[in-house]
C-alpha cells in the first residue's frame, strides 16, 4: 500500500475509485465520469495497491483569502473529494491521506480546511474525530411525480416549462429550517453540512 501524490495515469482508477467508494453513501447519483479540474492550486493524494487507486483526497487551497472558502478568515482549503474504496475502509487510509494532505497544506500557509458532506454517520464521525467543527447546514431534497401534483405545482412554475409528461426527479436546495415541512413530501431529503478544522 502506498499513500502519494496523484499522478496523471491514475486517472481511470481514481474514477472508478471514486464511483464505488460512494455507491453506499448519499451521494451514491453523484456518478461523474471524468476528473475535475481544478481553478485553484490543489493537494492531491491517493492510496494504490498494486497500481490502483483504492483512496482518495482532494483539498484545493487558496492564495488569497475568499477564492475558494465559504467562510472568511485565514488562507484556508477545501475538500473537495474524500473516500475509500469500501473494502479498504476501517485500516486508516483516509488518516494517512489527510496527515499528508495536512503537511502539504501547512507547507503552503494554508490555515483551515472546510468540507461539505451530507448526513453520512461514518463521515461525520471521522470528521469530528479529525477535530474539524460543525459550522451550518442546508438540505437537498428530491421530489418526483407527476405534473399535476398539488405539491410540484408548489414548487414549479409549469407555465415556463411548457408540457411535461412526468418529474423524475426535481432536487433542490432549501434552508435547513424547512426540515419538518420538507420531510413530509420529499422521498429523500439530505442535511449537507459544512465543517471546518484548524490546522
Amino acid at each position: 500500500m502506498e499513500i502519494r501524490e496523484y499522478r496523471e495515469e491514475d486517472r481511470t482508477s481514481w474514477v472508478r475509485c471514486r464511483v464505488l467508494s460512494f455507491m453506499d453513501s448519499s451521494y451514491f447519483d453523484d456518478v461523474q465520469n471524468y476528473r475535475e479540474e481544478y481553478e485553484n492550486p490543489v493537494i492531491q493524494i491517493v492510496a494504490v495497491d498494486q497500481d490502483q487507486v483504492v483512496g482518495f483526497l482532494d483539498c484545493e487551497y487558496e492564495e488569497q483569502p475568499g477564492d475558494v472558502c465559504y467562510f472568511e478568515g485565514s488562507i484556508g482549503g477545501v475538500i473537495w473529494h474524500l473516500g475509500v474504496l469500501p473494502e479498504y475502509r476501517e485500516h486508516g487510509l483516509a488518516t494517512k491521506m489527510w496527515n499528508m494532505a495536512k503537511e502539504m497544506l501547512k507547507d503552503n500557509h494554508v490555515h483551515r480546511v472546510e468540507v461539505w458532506t451530507q448526513d453520512d454517520p461514518e463521515a461525520t464521525r471521522w470528521y469530528l474525530k479529525k477535530g474539524f467543527v460543525f459550522k451550518e447546514a442546508y438540505l437537498n431534497a428530491f421530489l418526483k411525480g407527476n405534473p399535476g401534483d398539488p405539491i410540484l405545482k408548489k414548487f414549479l412554475n409549469q407555465s415556463d416549462c411548457g408540457e411535461l409528461y412526468g418529474i423524475r426527479n426535481l432536487n433542490f436546495e432549501a434552508p435547513i429550517e424547512r426540515k419538518e415541512e420538507l420531510a413530509k413530501i420529499c422521498y429523500r431529503l439530505h442535511e449537507v453540512r459544512i465543517y471546518e478544522a484548524e490546522i
